[in-house]
């Protein structure tokens, strides 16, 4: 819903099930960077996923682990 906030985001990205927009409404909801926290599958060679809007949010975040 719009206008929401959230003190702290969890991402699981095991599983692909974002579709267009969804990251980055997950990701800005969160009222500090500091407190997302995603968790990238260990077996894949890049810790990227596609990000259809906005692809600065997880450079930074990428940046901070």
């Amino acid at each position: 819903s719009q206008g929401q906030s959230v003190q702290h985001v969890g991402l699981d990205l095991h599983t692909h099930v974002f579709s267009h927009g969804q990251l980055y409404v997950a990701l800005s909801c969160c009222t500090h960077p500091h407190n997302i926290k995603v968790i990238f599958p260990q077996d894949q060679n890049s810790t990227k996923t596609t990000n259809v809007v906005f692809t600065e949010v997880l450079r930074g975040l990428i940046d901070q682990m």
